[in-house]
């Protein structure tokens, strides 16, 4: 497929708007407030903001604030905490941050689908990735996943715009990664993979994926070093991985999260650098313990992952239970899952190789590379609908891409 022509330029403009509308209707009618994880990463940025820094703080008030802490990914609090120092503590930057990030993240998709798919399967997948109501209600709300499906679109926006992309394009694209790092820590496996991925000799794919690597790591370093000083050991950007670890292997793991006890294991150890390394000793030895039982439940993790989109009408109706009565909570539910499986499954059908389907564009192979790296990290750990969330406008692209055609050669 060509690449996108400045002719679909309005279609794309109106769709970000759209999804800006929709966006900015839900968010200001509803305020929706922290809840669950959304209330660490508003109390970091907060923190943030008042010249605290990036302490337990964000715990909660019998924290200590003098103690620094990497347990949480400092880049959403740090996001939203410059908008705070700027606007003012409020509601409204979240929900205007938030909406303006969505409709970026539309506009993105749309301009990858249009050099992955048929003009039309592209602008069809970009409106319903507009119109969801489970990414516009998250949007809305102070979680990371809305920037992170930016910022991981961006990248590979910034790399599928031309066969071979630039050294600049390549700087660019590694700085969005490094930003995506700091959100999700697993988009580091993207630095390397994704430049990898595009078209050329072994050699220069090697070149590619090192100028992005370098980026990655220059960008990253000076948290790490942070961390080295503050922590009780070096945590490259959070200190989280051994307990995410641990969920998905300990004996009593389902596939999807729960809360570690002392139980568990590492009762009293101090430190959370010393917590992360005794939580990965413990999954390390619970896999090797039943390796079997580890495996099967890739299977629960995947289905937690991508069965279903629920997690936004739960986090609404943990944050205004108000608003949500039982009915109400489950048709909301089901609502968002059966805008989600369109999406999902012709996704799925965009893999089918098939006589006279062409190869996947450079845009759809990106968005692959994505979707896959993201799902290779939840079979390690453990499963949730709102992991798949960051990925929506990419399984958008790749949604589109299942209409693609070879092209018609004249006879």
């Amino acid at each position: 497929m060509s690449p996108a022509s400045p002719g679909h330029r309005p279609v794309t403009l109106a769709l970000a708007a759209l999804a800006l509308a929709a966006r900015l209707a839900f968010g200001l009618s509803v305020r929706v407030p922290p809840a669950w994880d959304g209330v660490l990463y508003e109390r970091g940025a907060v923190a943030l903001a008042r010249g605290l820094g990036y302490s337990c703080y964000l715990f909660g008030p019998a924290a200590d604030p003098s103690v620094p802490t990497a347990f949480y990914p400092v880049g959403y609090p740090a996001f939203l905490g410059a908008l705070y120092r700027i606007f003012g503590v409020s509601s409204a930057v979240v929900v205007v941050s938030g909406a303006l990030l969505g409709a970026l993240t539309v506009a993105l998709a749309h301009r990858l689908a249009l050099r992955a798919a048929p003009p039309l399967a592209a602008h069809l997948a970009a409106l319903l990735f507009a119109l969801a109501p489970g990414p516009v209600v998250f949007a809305v709300t102070p979680m990371s996943e809305t920037l992170c499906g930016a910022l991981l679109a961006g990248a590979v926006y910034a790399l599928a715009r031309a066969p071979s992309p630039s050294s600049l394009r390549l700087v660019v694209a590694g700085t969005l990664l490094a930003a995506a790092a700091y959100v999700r820590p697993q988009s580091l496996l993207l630095a390397p993979l994704l430049p990898a991925l595009l078209a050329g000799t072994a050699a220069r794919r090697l070149r590619r994926a090192a100028l992005v690597t370098a980026t990655v790591a220059a960008l990253v370093a000076p948290w790490t070093i942070r961390n080295c000083h503050a922590l009780d050991g070096c945590a490259v950007i959070s200190t989280n991985g051994g307990s995410n670890l641990a969920i998905g292997a300990v004996p009593r793991a389902t596939g999807m999260y729960l809360t570690l006890t002392a139980d568990d294991g590492c009762r009293g150890v101090k430190g959370e650098r010393a917590r992360e390394r005794c939580w990965q000793r413990v999954a390390v030895a619970s896999v090797r313990a039943a390796p079997l039982r580890w495996l099967r439940l890739a299977w629960p993790k995947l289905y937690f992952t991508y069965a279903n989109e629920t997690f936004p009408a739960d986090y609404l109706r943990e944050a205004r239970p108000d608003l949500l009565a039982p009915p109400r909570h489950e048709r909301l539910r089901d609502a968002m899952t059966w805008t989600w499986w369109p999406l999902w499954v012709t996704a799925l059908l965009a893999l089918i190789p098939l006589p006279r389907r062409a190869p996947l564009a450079p845009a759809a192979t990106l968005s692959l590379g994505a979707v896959a790296a993201t799902t290779a990290t939840h079979l390690a750990v453990f499963g949730g609908d709102r992991y798949h969330l960051p990925l929506v406008g990419l399984v958008a692209v790749l949604a589109a891409a299942a209409f693609r055609r070879r092209p018609m050669v004249p006879p």
